[in-house]
């Protein structure tokens, strides 16, 4: 008898004050999606009333970590956009259940891991996005006039200031300020930090939270602007370039918030030049120490001969006089099986990617699948309308009662009044998202233009010289690649498998047929070509036969 699939849900509340009865919808679809599927639902992570665009969702983290036990086969969400709205914690943490032998699947958004799922995945990850950046972008607008203003904008404020009650502004607190100045002026004459934490408390100086002064209570302090007198407000970025979480790293200057002259100063303006001009000159330049390696493969390449995956490697050439670092691919097992030299795989690899699987006529065929299976979920987008109209008709219902029933003494009297604010306020949020959803159903489409520009910035990756974009795309299209016993790093036989569409010409039958290429590669001496034939199994399997080589 076949084992059933281990499955848990994962579903969010979409926005603030959401009633129960919508995670309860989700589930319920969720459940349904389960008893059609054959899955055996086991647990669930529901997130309440958090952000889909930040990681710091408890519930789901814990589910991830979870996720590497081998407790569940499977997460559920109801949609993509439950699951993230940022396409980079998306990829991110797809990649992290994919690593730990665990699909995601959505109950709206019927997406496998074929490519014009993946595809299409990409264009509805896009949208989300741009939906979650509009909302933020609108929640934003009174943050940021707070900041012109140079109101604050909440938390502790810097060392040496104090927030006036009644104007919400920064005032300076003469007595912490001069153990501010003491921190500038020791810097600038070449004192090391834990000195000056030393001076500081020997002077009766203590931090913000009591404590001690030591070497790591000034984080910040040099490059503070308030200090000079000016505002500033959002100039840390959230994420660095490839979607990491990154606090301590700071945004360019034109895309912060400066209000000069909005602050009181308390160090003079040379003394703080010298200071960050100083913390310059002692910072370690990027790059000298040990470099990331990206494996564009990681986790596809097979040994033929034991089984076991294939991991990265690199060392250092002790013969030679550079210091050339060597990188390959080396069997996990004990078999002896052949090491790959890196480039030469990779580049085998990506160059019949680009020659086969975003061919012309492949992205032909990608384009007309990806609109079908589009139009599809449109269609069954109008499911996730139901529950929303429900708890309008709800909170209608609710209004019209609460207010026959005014007038019934004060106590009371207040009481409702307080109900109908908090309902006429969750029914605006409701309204909102009704129409957005609405609207989605019904005029958004995602033409020609749209799927080819996804396909041309997946093409584009992997002629970049971005290793990691390069291995995003690799690992979305290539099922896995088996090392046939072979003799030595410069003599070996592949066989890599692609996720694929269909054949040419539509001549194969049957769902997501993948595509086999034998490779043999003289790594030293011959340059791979490949010519294609195309022939129809009794399996849905495409197979290219024929492989030549070239004199280099």
């Amino acid at each position: 008898m076949k084992k059933k699939l281990r499955a848990v849900a994962y579903p969010r509340y979409s926005s603030d004050n959401q009633r129960e009865e919508s995670i309860d919808a989700q589930m319920k679809a969720i459940q349904e999606y389960c008893d059609r599927k054959g899955y055996t639902l086991i647990g669930s992570y529901p997130d309440e009333a958090r952000s889909a665009t930040t990681d710091n969702r408890p519930n789901f983290q814990r589910m991830i970590a979870d996720s590497e036990k081998d407790l569940f086969d499977v997460v559920l969400v109801h949609k993509l956009d439950r699951f993230a709205r940022d396409r980079y914690d998306s990829a991110y943490y797809k990649r992290q259940l994919r690593k730990n032998g665990v699909r995601l699947e959505s109950v709206l958004e019927h997406l496998d891991n074929s490519p014009e799922s993946i595809i299409l995945e990409s264009v509805l990850e896009g949208m989300a996005e741009y939906y979650s950046k509009n909302l933020a972008r609108e929640s934003r607008k009174g943050m940021l006039q707070n900041a012109s203003k140079a109101i604050h904008a909440g938390g502790r404020p810097p060392y040496g200031y104090r927030i006036n009650p009644g104007t919400l502004k920064l005032e300076v607190d003469e007595q912490a300020a001069k153990a501010v100045l003491i921190y500038f002026q020791g810097v600038a004459e070449g004192r090391s930090t834990t000195a000056i934490a030393d001076t500081l408390n020997e002077l009766g100086y203590r931090t913000q939270t009591g404590r001690r002064f030591t070497r790591n209570s000034f984080d910040g302090w040099a490059r503070n602007k308030k200090y000079i007198g000016i505002y500033t407000w959002d100039i840390k970025s959230s994420k660095d370039e490839d979607g990491r979480r990154n606090n301590h790293r700071y945004k360019p200057e034109d895309e912060q918030i400066q209000v000069p002259g909005a602050v009181p100063a308390i160090v003079p303006v040379e003394l703080f030049e010298k200071v960050n001009e100083l913390m310059e000159t002692r910072k370690l330049k990027p790059g000298r120490l040990k470099a990331k390696q990206v494996y564009l493969l990681a986790g596809k390449i097979v040994c033929g001969q034991c089984g076991m995956l294939y991991r990265g490697e690199s060392y250092r050439n002790s013969k030679s006089s550079q210091g050339t670092i060597l990188k390959f691919y080396k069997c996990g097992g004990r078999c002896g099986n052949t090491n790959l030299r890196k480039s030469t795989i990779e580049e085998s690899v990506i160059q019949n990617l680009i020659a086969n699987v975003f061919s012309e006529d492949a992205i032909k065929n990608i384009v007309v699948k990806v609109k079908e299976l589009y139009q599809k979920e449109r269609e069954s987008d109008g499911l996730d309308l139901q529950p929303i109209r429900n708890e309008l008709n709800e909170i209608n219902r609710k209004l019209e009662n609460w207010v026959d029933a005014l007038g019934e003494g004060d106590v009371v009297k207040d009481l409702i009044s307080q109900r109908i604010r908090e309902a006429t306020n969750r029914k605006k949020v409701l309204e909102s998202e009704l129409e957005r959803i609405s609207m989605m159903a019904t005029t958004l489409d995602i033409n020609e233009e749209l799927i080819l520009e996804v396909l041309t910035s997946k093409k584009n990756a992997l002629f970049s010289f971005n290793e990691e974009e390069q291995k995003q795309v690799v690992q979305e299209f290539v099922d896995r690649i088996v090392i046939l016993p072979s003799k030595s790093i410069d003599d070996f036989e592949a066989e890599v498998t692609y996720k694929f569409f269909e054949g040419k010409n539509g001549s194969t039958t049957g769902k997501n047929p993948s595509v086999t290429l034998i490779i043999t590669c003289y790594a030293l001496k011959h340059k791979l070509s490949t010519t294609v034939s195309w022939v129809q199994n009794s399996a849905p399997r495409l197979t290219f036969l024929e492989s030549q080589h070239l004199n280099v």
